[in-house]
């Protein structure tokens, strides 16, 4: 892949986990998945994103997702949500997390928007789609949360990383959307993404209320973005489409795994059959070729009689033996009764 399509195809799976994580849901959802008790602490009926006025980094670039929401003990507390989304490893991530706080503690703290304590506090996950293992240094193995809701980060390790290819996996909670798009991440074959999908399609609707049609719609784009050979971009809509005209959520899961079953299976055969008129096509160039020889060396009737013997031959060994008896053979006549 050049790097120019490499660099493409990146930027595209950026914005469709950020559009993913523009969804207040896959906020609330991350954090009960993989921030400890912190989110049991947190009232998220004022969680808002706050993206616009974050700040950005030395190389003019905003924190890819950034959620505010209010501690729901009368405390006067908010935590700040940072998300990076990632597909190669970036070694420096953790002095980028550490930049990019320090500059916004000094915008909040001069537009007297830190919290009434004076305290700015920030939860940072990196979110990686990556083939390989996270490798970065700096990296906390999971959320550190103090009884009374404090995010214990430190300054070496100021950021949680989830890869699901990574290990992450095989401990994800259940009924999480954010983890359905890691356990989607991880997928190594068809046969899983239709599992995944068909038990997403069993509880989408209790988890997701209001917001299943976006929440569709999110899962459909990403699919279509980050697994283009087993999902069509023309599934998304028709996702969404099933949804409005009255479908369960799990029927229009259900249906969606179908039909990707169907397109991965004649993509196969397109893939199976494109080999097969390849190697048609080698071979057909191959007999041309000994003709050529046959001819240049006994005379065109020679070569006309070797096509004609030859044209149903796709044995590439029998043709091999063939290119050494036009060597090896001084007649015509000894070479046609040796072939």
């Amino acid at each position: 892949m050049s790097n120019r399509r490499a660099r493409r195809r990146q930027v595209a799976h950026d914005a469709a986990w950020k559009q993913f994580f523009a969804l207040s849901i896959m906020v609330e959802h991350l954090l009960h998945g993989f921030a400890g008790h912190i989110a049991e602490l947190l009232d998220f009926a004022t969680l808002r994103d706050v993206a616009g006025e974050w700040v950005q980094d030395g190389r003019r670039r905003r924190s890819d997702a950034v959620w505010r929401v209010d501690y729901g003990d009368g405390s006067d507390r908010t935590l700040i949500v940072m998300l990076e989304f990632q597909s190669t490893v970036d070694r420096s991530m953790a002095r980028r997390v550490l930049r990019i706080v320090g500059m916004a503690y000094e915008k909040l703290r001069r537009n007297r928007q830190l919290d009434p304590d004076g305290q700015l506090r920030v939860l940072c996950f990196v979110i990686y789609s990556g083939g390989r293992a996270w490798t970065a240094p700096g990296v906390a193995d999971r959320v550190g949360v103090s009884a009374n809701g404090e995010v214990l980060s430190l300054l070496s390790q100021p950021y949680v990383a989830l890869d699901a290819r990574g290990g992450v996996r095989e401990h994800l909670p259940k009924r999480n959307f954010v983890a359905t798009l890691l356990d989607l991440t991880a997928s190594s074959s068809v046969a899983e993404v239709l599992d995944v999908l068909r038990d997403l399609g069993r509880w989408l609707s209790d988890e997701a209320g209001d917001q299943a049609e976006a929440v569709c719609t999110v899962y459909g784009e990403w699919l279509a973005t980050c697994m283009p050979r087993l999902f069509l971009r023309s599934r998304a809509s028709a996702l969404v489409g099933q949804w409005t005209q009255g479908k369960t959520e799990e029927q229009s899961m259900t249906a969606l795994a179908e039909r990707m079953e169907r397109e991965a299976a004649q993509w196969r055969r397109r893939i199976k059959r494109s080999r097969q008129e390849g190697m048609e096509l080698g071979l057909a160039h191959e007999r041309s070729l000994l003709r050529q020889q046959a001819a240049r060396k006994f005379g065109d009737a020679t070569g006309d009689r070797l096509a004609r013997r030859l044209a149903d031959v796709s044995d590439t060994d029998r043709l091999s033996e063939v290119g050494a008896l036009i060597i090896d053979c001084d007649t015509s006549a000894s070479f046609l009764e040796r072939i």
